[in-house]
């Protein structure tokens, strides 16, 4: 029998995992204070308006590129119901303290792009600072490189928020052939200062769909960018990669600083990112190092998450996968390694994947499986759910050279039939078999039994929620480190009483909240919030609870019109209820 290597030392795993942490904090307190400090003034510009008034809601201004030219740090700019024809660059910075927000919120504003070439952005933000953007639809920028939003250079504080941007193609014509030199973006961050990194950066809260790419992706971080958080963003129904972190693309001039870096890809929905010209992630990281890819839910793309490096002789690092449901996606669930390892790719170093649920992925049927290893060095996989398809393939390893260590998973076939479980470059083997090596050694095979009450298996939220029996629950590994803020993919505690750690992306917890689970899930607008929400949808409700972490209640209100104030609670992760004459629903919310 083959016996793979096994050696696995993960040494930045708990610098990362306290890295991430202060990371957290930071953007949780800034997205406290930042936004809402004392502003200097608020303008309005609107279709009606003239660019000669004094920009008030009595006398706005017209265009939106003449009112930000005339903003000063902690002025808020209010874009009025309309659709503007222009393409806008950012000439002025606001402040750590007093910031310069664009902000559409209210009146649904669009940016539209028709016919307009002299920019390849619809927004672009260079060398400025503590901007804030949100509220708006980006749409119709249809050229060679176009793009919605472009963040370059020497920029700290841009903060992107409940944004809406489709239609961003790189030609007009939807039968052009891709090539790699046909590009379009959504977002996209360039740190391109070599002496100033871009920092502290938020995309959050945005949708991004239908948007023809070419060569590139939908949201993208590359080159010098210390510090920045993607979160609660949904990305779908693109020509290439949804999500992605960049390294050595000699996007920076100084190689050192050549990747981007200290990040977090959080609570994100990404699906529907399918490439006919050249297999693509939901979520990608491509030579980047430390970064977190948590909580996210990615679904019928080629991949469901790939950390690789594309360029030989360089390499990603400091990875850590966890807490995604990771489902239905076409060539693997995660593909993680160099694939083409030394001649045609780097490497991928000292990665974690922990506490994922994988269900029915490589629906291409590729022989991939829900796990696919190339060339990678010190990885480690524990505490994962793979749930395979009629493949009855869990995990793929097509290089021999792999170090990596697998430990406390549970694996699943539909069919009862192990054979094909665990590929090697030269074998196959059943569970037990793969544990004869060495590896898997406290892993587990079984049914996880999740929760399917009251839905539909085309949508996957209901998949990582296990059931009190189900072998899933308290036998990941006893000795993993968590914390006491650490979250599941339901924003839930991982720490219930003296239990182990589930198995999993969610954490089996008392019975009332599961109970939450089972209600009909409704849509809030918007969500995260500052405070005021609206529940979406024809059903009326009259009255609501909220929950916190632990399944207190903690606030009880009534609703005007669907309308809920929560502005009393502090930022966090929550749980509500609604009520209805006939009716009772649920969602998760986040307070900003």
């Amino acid at each position: 029998m083959e016996v793979l290597k096994t050696s696995c030392t993960i040494v930045a795993t708990k610098e990362l995992i306290k890295l991430v942490r202060m990371k957290q904090l930071f953007f949780f307190f800034s997205l406290l204070t930042v936004p809402f400090l004392t502003q200097a003034n608020d303008y309005y510009v609107s279709n009606s308006g003239n660019n000669s008034a004094d920009g008030s809601m009595a006398q706005p201004w017209q265009t939106i590129q003449y009112a930000a030219d005339q903003l000063t740090p902690g002025d808020v700019l209010h874009v009025m119901t309309g659709v503007y024809n222009e393409k806008i660059v950012l000439h002025v910075s606001g402040t750590i303290n007093s910031p310069i927000i664009i902000d559409g919120l209210g009146y649904q504003p669009v940016m539209d792009g028709t016919g307009l070439t002299t920019e390849n952005a619809m927004i672009r933000i260079t060398d400025q600072s503590y901007i804030t953007i949100r509220g708006l639809e980006i749409r119709n920028n249809i050229m060679n490189d176009a793009q919605g939003i472009l963040v370059e250079g020497n920029c700290t504080g841009v903060q992107l928020i409940l944004n809406k941007l489709h239609d961003i193609h790189f030609s007009a014509n939807p039968q052009d052939t891709a090539t790699a030199n046909t590009n379009a973006q959504g977002i996209i961050v360039f740190g391109s200062d070599a002496a100033n990194p871009v920092t502290d950066l938020l995309i959050q809260s945005n949708e991004l769909f239908d948007c023809r790419l070419g060569y590139s992706e939908g949201i993208a971080v590359n080159g010098n960018v210390d510090g920045f958080l993607v979160e609660y963003n949904e990305v779908h129904d693109l020509t290439n990669i949804g999500i992605v972190a960049i390294g050595h693309e000699q996007t920076c001039p100084d190689p050192q600083f050549d990747q981007a870096r200290n990040g977090i890809i959080r609570n994100n929905k990404v699906y529907g990112c399918r490439s006919p010209y050249a297999a693509c992630a939901g979520i990608y990281v491509d030579g980047a190092r430390l970064i977190r890819i948590d909580a996210n839910s990615c679904h019928d793309n080629d991949y469901g998450i790939e950390v690789g490096c594309e360029h030989p002789g360089k390499s990603a690092d400091s990875i850590l996968v966890k807490n995604n449901i990771i489902w239905q996606n076409g060539i693997a669930g995660l593909a993680l390694g160099g694939y083409d390892y030394p001649s045609g790719s780097g490497k991928v170093i000292q990665c974690k994947v922990n506490n994922n649920t994988f269900y029915k992925n490589d629906t291409l049927h590729d022989g991939n499986g829900e796990v696919w290893l190339t060339y990678i060095e010190n990885a480690l996989l524990e505490n994962n759910i793979l749930y395979t398809n009629d493949q009855n393939r869990a995990v793929t390893f097509s290089d021999a050279a792999a170090t990596a260590a697998l430990n406390y998973n549970l694996y699943y076939v539909p069919s009862g039939d192990q054979s094909d479980l665990i590929a090697t470059t030269t074998n196959s083997y059943t569970l037990s078999q793969f544990q004869q090596s060495g590896q898997d050694a406290s892993s587990l095979y079984g049914d996880p039994i999740f929760n399917t009450s009251g839905t539909e298996e085309g949508y996957f939220q209901f998949i990582s929620i296990q059931q009190m029996n189900s072998p899933a629950v308290d036998h990941g590994n006893p000795s993993y480190q968590w914390d006491s803020e650490e979250m599941d993919y339901f924003g839930m505690p991982r720490h219930w009483g003296a239990g182990f750690i589930d198995i999993g992306a969610s954490e089996l917890v008392l019975e009332s909240l599961n109970e939450f689970f089972k209600e009909t899930e409704v849509v809030l607008i918007p969500n995260p919030s500052a405070g005021i929400i609206r529940v979406s949808g024809a059903d009326s409700y009259e009255n609501f609870e909220v929950f916190d972490c632990s399944g207190r209640t903690i606030l009880q209100g009534t609703l005007t019109n669907n309308v809920a104030d929560l502005q009393v609670l502090p930022a966090g992760v929550y749980r509500l209820r609604f009520f209805g004459n006939d009716r009772i629903a649920g969602s998760r919310f986040i307070r900003l």
